[in-house]
């Protein structure tokens, strides 16, 4: 009885995985993940967006002392 086509593109898709070769999905993960930068502060986490209101908010809450450039200094 021969495969249906749902499951030769499943083994073929299995196949590519077992030798390595990313499939469509981890590259378009890859090529649309945000960049993520980290406090120097706490290594907090965040992901870069234009206006960077995440960063702002943590430095005026959790830092205050200390000026935005050294808690973020690769967004200045």
């Amino acid at each position: 009885m021969p495969l249906s086509s749902t499951a030769l593109k499943k083994r073929a898709t299995n196949a590519k995985i077992a030798a390595g070769i990313p499939g469509d999905k981890e590259v378009r993960k890859a090529a649309t993940a945000k960049e993520e930068v980290k406090c120097a502060i706490c290594l907090s986490t965040f992901k870069v967006t234009k206006a960077n209101s995440d960063q702002k908010v943590h430095h005026e809450t959790k830092h205050p002392k200390v000026t935005f450039a050294e808690c973020f200094p690769g967004l200045v």
